[in-house]
């Protein structure tokens, strides 16, 4: 531990200097690539998303029962994302952030083409595998870049642009897919003899596949400023380091449990209501599953905007200790989160499931958007990306858990409002869960902090 703490030092001082020196127009470049970093989030976000507004259209044309549904959004998403997080992680930090991030742009367009050419379910569940792979790396490497691009003291304003610019963009980009699919279908005896016959979903994925060349390009050719450019460059002592992942988590087990632990029962919430209630509200009300979209969209849109509004303003207005404040501002707004959730089994029209969503998506996302933040801080700047990485490895296991555990119960409810039952089951256990390993990481995370900050050297008199 000896030689990693010096191996520590000496990437902390290069990273300073290098932060140091950044000219006037390094600035202009660090917005420009977080601008491009947001639209190339955004792409991912409607790609993804699109996989769960088709889930009716997968049902009536293919026949897929829930649990295959489950399968496709969870298995094929969420556990082969796990897997590539870390690696890809690894393989940006060693080759280069923007080639690794590119390439994982030209996967996950390919894999999307493919889908919509696939009619059986293991041919759709390879390229649900492809779609995972290529997106696995965004975590780590967009995460691990703002505090190279930004200066500390602008890198929490980076955070909150790029997490809430991303959800927003989530939001739109789900309301737009489903005014796609709502188009699609009612222009479709309009287009083409040979576009006539293709069934909508089709349609939709070939469609939000095409812009994958033009982000591949905006990401391979974005300029580095001089401060990315160095942070790409192995440092002094680094490949020394390489193992020093293991005794940093063992030392700080107890901040990592706390704050890993709590994103992930956040997400298997998050991700229960956003992937099924494309399914579950026309069951439950009998609506056109195309106009879920754009209402679900509308009422993550409102969300957005609130919880990326709230958590600074809570943070404004707790000032007894500024590098614990994230931590104790998302155990009080996570604490929240379960009330809203409890109430969905009782709704009686579809406003009121969004109304539900909407405020439970608002708690849960200004949580949420002070964990760049707080990982940022916690992570030692040789294990940013490792550390960083676990946040795509947990945020894709709560992918897989979510879509499987719901798909499975709500076999075993019968009923048109089965589905929501089975979606409160799951989500409302794990957002108390979320609240009480919130509620206990402070302390924790407090000693991680006094750990792997520099302490300042007293002069001899």
């Amino acid at each position: 531990m000896v030689s990693g703490a010096n191996g520590a030092g000496r990437v902390g001082e290069a990273v300073a200097t290098v932060e140091g020196d950044i000219p006037s127009g390094g600035l202009h470049w660090a917005w420009y690539g977080l601008g491009v970093l947001l639209m190339t989030t955004l792409f991912a976000f409607v790609v993804r998303q699109m996989l769960s507004l088709i889930a009716p259209s997968l049902q009536t044309s293919l026949g897929f029962t829930d649990l295959q549904l489950g399968m496709l959004q969870g298995l094929g998403m969420a556990v082969f994302a796990s897997v590539a997080s870390y690696p890809m992680g690894w393989l940006a930090d060693r080759f280069g952030r923007r080639l690794i991030l590119a390439l994982g742009v030209a996967c996950w367009s390919l894999a999307t083409a493919l889908f919509a050419l696939q009619s059986g379910f293991w041919g759709l569940f390879a390229a649900t595998i492809g779609i995972a792979v290529g997106e696995a790396g965004l975590a780590p490497i967009v995460f691990a870049l703002i505090p190279d691009l930004f200066p500390e003291r602008r890198r929490n304003t980076a955070n909150f642009i790029f997490y809430g610019g991303s959800l927003l963009g989530a939001g739109l980009g789900m309301a737009l897919g489903g005014a796609m699919l709502q188009w699609i279908g009612g222009a479709q005896a309009g287009f083409p003899d040979w576009l006539a016959g293709i069934d909508a979903w089709r349609l939709a994925m070939l469609a939000i596949a095409i812009p994958g060349p033009v982000f591949f390009l905006l990401v391979l050719t974005m300029p580095l400023g001089k401060k990315v450019a160095a942070a790409a460059v192995p440092a002094v002592g680094e490949e020394a380091d390489t193992h020093d992942f293991v005794p940093y988590a063992r030392t700080h087990w107890r901040t990592l449990t706390c704050i890993f632990g709590s994103i992930f029962a956040m997400a298997v919430a998050m991700q229960s209501g956003v992937m099924w209630f494309p399914l579950a509200l026309p069951r439950a009300f009998g609506i056109d599953p195309t106009t879920v979209g754009v209402g679900l969209g509308t009422a993550i849109t409102v969300a957005t905007l609130a919880g990326v509004v709230l958590a600074p303003l809570m943070l404004r207005l707790r000032r007894a200790n500024s590098d614990i404040d994230p931590v104790r501002v998302a155990a009080v707004f996570v604490a929240l989160t379960p009330l809203p959730a409890a109430l969905l089994p009782f709704t009686s029209s579809p406003f009121q499931a969004y109304c539900i969503a909407g405020v439970q998506g608002a708690l849960g996302i200004a949580a949420s958007s002070l964990m760049p933040g707080v990982l940022q801080n916690l992570a030692l700047p040789h294990l940013r990306s490792r550390v960083l990485a676990l946040l795509g490895i947990v945020n894709a296991l709560a992918l897989a858990v979510s879509p499987l555990a719901i798909g499975a119960i709500s076999g075993l409810i019968e009923g048109p409002r089965g589905m929501l039952q089975a979606i409160t089951i799951v989500s409302l256990p794990s957002l108390v869960a979320s609240a009480i390993l919130m509620a206990f990481a402070p302390g924790p995370y407090a000693a991680t902090l006094r750990a792997v900050r520099p302490q300042p050297t007293k002069e001899l008199p």
